[in-house]
């Protein structure tokens, strides 16, 4: 060995060949060259001489810790190996299931959902212009409703109206009854003139249009003979008796219920058109 290869530090020594073969093979699988690999044998040899405080691990520990790599490998090399068997099964299965290009009929296309996507656009705008036009249709329901409400009105006031009419014909006609009635009683008796009772006056019972005195408007019930020679016929007087058919006005009654007052009214008019009446006989021409 030189003076100029101590001072780079360099040493030369010739191998043996199964220990030259082995640095080549490992320096190949470290993907080192030989002196690299020399280098690092060199320097590990020289740390482990130098460290008090390195421990070496006993040979037993080494062999057990290389099993249980070896092990651990081949349980990796296991799982790897059956996770690509049911990769490779999972891929034949689908494969196997249907082809590449296949179709499901029972599916809508695309075409169907684009008829039904334009179908539903339309119906929205039918809905929106429907729910734009609903104010205005409401309000026109609403003032129909009013006028209709109004045209009910009058036509309740005029029912009213009418039934009024009706009555004070009814009463007219049934004072005239009653007057006729009185002056038939009075005829029979042979009297002419009375006293009303209650203020003494001579009533020309011919002369009466209504069942009352026409002094005092006290209503006359009947006529009554005189008691004795020098005694007065007398007009007896009393309550006349409750008029008949009186309605109330239109304030008072909701035009829905004059209207069946009405067709009840009207009902009992035709039930009873088809009895006759005795005529009423006046005692004007008998006398």
């Amino acid at each position: 060995m030189s003076s100029q290869d101590r001072d780079e530090g360099g040493v030369s020594f010739t191998l043996a060949a199964e220990v030259d073969d082995w640095l080549t093979e490992e320096a190949a699988r470290r993907g080192e060259t030989r002196d690299e690999r020399c280098r690092r044998l060199v320097t590990a040899a020289q740390r482990v001489a130098t460290d008090d405080d390195l421990e070496l691990a006993d040979r037993d520990e080494l062999v057990a810790l290389r099993s249980q790599l070896e092990a651990q490998r081949e349980e990796f090399t296991d799982l790897l190996e059956d996770v690509r068997d049911r990769v490779v099964e999972v891929k034949r299965n689908a494969d196997g299931k249907a082809p590449a290009e296949h179709d499901h009929p029972d599916r809508p296309t695309d075409d169907d959902l684009a008829a039904l996507r334009g179908e539903v656009t339309a119906l929205e705008r039918t809905v929106d212009g429907g729910f734009n036009n609903f104010g205005t249709v409401l309000e026109d329901l609403i003032a129909e409703t009013d006028e209709l409400a109004d045209r009910s009105m009058l036509l309740a006031q005029a029912v009213v109206d009418l039934r009024e009419h009706r009555d004070e014909r009814a009463a007219r006609q049934r004072r005239r009854a009653a007057a006729d009635d009185l002056k038939l009683a009075a005829n029979r008796l042979g009297i002419r003139t009375a006293m009303c009772v209650d203020c003494s006056s001579s009533v020309d019972i011919a002369l009466l249009t209504a069942p009352e005195c026409p002094h005092c408007a006290s209503g006359f019930t009947d006529v009554e003979d005189r008691s004795s020679i020098f005694g007065s016929h007398r007009l007896l007087t009393g309550e006349p008796p409750a008029l008949e058919g009186c309605v109330e006005s239109s304030a008072e009654s909701p035009p829905d219920a004059i209207f069946e007052a009405a067709e009840t009214e009207a009902e009992a008019a035709d039930d009873g058109a088809g009895t006759p009446t005795q005529p009423t006989d006046s005692g004007e021409g008998s006398r």
